[in-house]
């Protein structure tokens, strides 16, 4: 396994995801209408609440691999994040009659990259 990606330790890795975790949970939980236009979600009021609620779940997970001090805690938030993923890939799938292809398809993609992104980061040494 590698020890750095183009010259960057795991450790700033997964802080940089974790960054970017917090940055999308931010703008969810701020400005939802934002991400369900993204994702072509219609801004229902509903709708916007859990996008909310799906902001701050990805806050808390983030913050995990932002106040991570040793490899142990580093890994255990990865797994997290890949975990929360995986589920989300599975339910968008599981969803995708009712709710159409673009979006499914937008769903399942950013899901599975930032969960292949967490697996890659964690299997660095």
């Amino acid at each position: 396994m590698a020890r750095t990606i183009a010259g960057t330790s795991k450790q700033t890795l997964a802080r940089a995801l974790g960054a970017a975790g917090a940055a999308f949970g931010a703008l969810s939980v701020l400005a939802p209408g934002v991400v369900a236009a993204g994702y072509g979600v219609p801004p229902t009021p509903q709708g916007l609440q859990l996008q909310r609620l799906f902001g701050s779940r990805a806050l808390a997970l983030s913050a995990t691999a932002l106040t991570a001090r040793t490899e142990e805690e580093v890994d255990r938030g990865l797994a997290l994040v890949a975990a929360a993923n995986l589920l989300d890939v599975l339910t968008a799938l599981g969803a995708a009659r009712g709710s159409g292809r673009a979006t499914t398809v937008r769903a399942v993609t950013s899901s599975a990259v930032y969960g292949a992104a967490a697996l890659a980061i964690r299997a660095m040494r």
